[in-house]
């Protein structure tokens, strides 16, 4: 009997002992593979962070390249904005001094035309003037030519009535006179009046013409 328990007693120790390190072995096991996984994602992280390091490195090279290139970039048209500037400013000087040139050109050329103005309304005073006094001079001297148009063409009528008297005093002296001394005189009258009354017919003739 204490045989029997003795054996029990070593068995339930055994079945204890057993399960003790069942479960250190169990508790073993499971570190190991949490060791294991542990390790794992250790040298998945070891890679993942050399793979990100060397990405962010190269990041940082291409980002100084960048960098670099921007600058050089920024440089270059920091120098070209610079130059059209400078251009734009020398352009702006020369449009200003040739506004300035035109505008004193523009103010002799203003105070030429108002010389040449005064001048011109000068020239048509004058001018205007002297055509009156022409045109005054001209009906003066035509109101003369009337009057002595006038004047002859009354001494013409004068004359007309002379020789129509003179001829009836010749046919008259001729019926009563026989004396040939007093008919040369007459005749030589009668001529002397028709040159006359020529002179005075071309000269009317002339009058009329003007």
């Amino acid at each position: 009997m204490k045989r029997r328990e003795a054996l029990e007693s070593t068995v339930h120790f055994l079945q204890s002992e057993n399960e003790r390190l069942t479960e250190r072995y169990t508790e073993s096991l499971h570190k190991f593979a949490a060791q294991i996984e542990l390790r794992t994602n250790y040298r998945s992280l070891k890679e993942d962070f050399k793979r990100v390091t060397d990405e962010l490195s190269q990041k940082e090279i291409e980002y100084k390249n960048a960098v670099e290139w921007l600058k050089q970039d920024h440089m270059t048209k920091i120098a070209d904005l610079e130059s059209q500037i400078r251009g734009f400013q020398m352009q702006k000087m020369a449009n200003e001094a040739a506004a300035n040139q035109l505008h004193q050109d523009l103010a002799v050329h203003k105070n030429h035309i108002d010389v040449l103005t005064r001048r011109l309304e000068q020239v048509c005073s004058e001018v205007e003037s002297r055509y009156c006094y022409e045109i005054q001079g001209l009906k003066d001297l035509l109101l003369i030519e009337q009057e002595e148009k006038n004047e002859l063409n009354k001494k013409f009528q004068d004359l007309e009535k002379e020789l129509f008297m003179s001829r009836s005093k010749l046919a008259e002296l001729q019926r009563d006179s026989t004396s040939n001394q007093h008919m040369e005189t007459l005749k030589q009258k009668i001529m002397k009046l028709r040159k006359e009354n020529e002179v005075l017919k071309r000269k009317l003739a002339d009058s009329k013409e003007s």
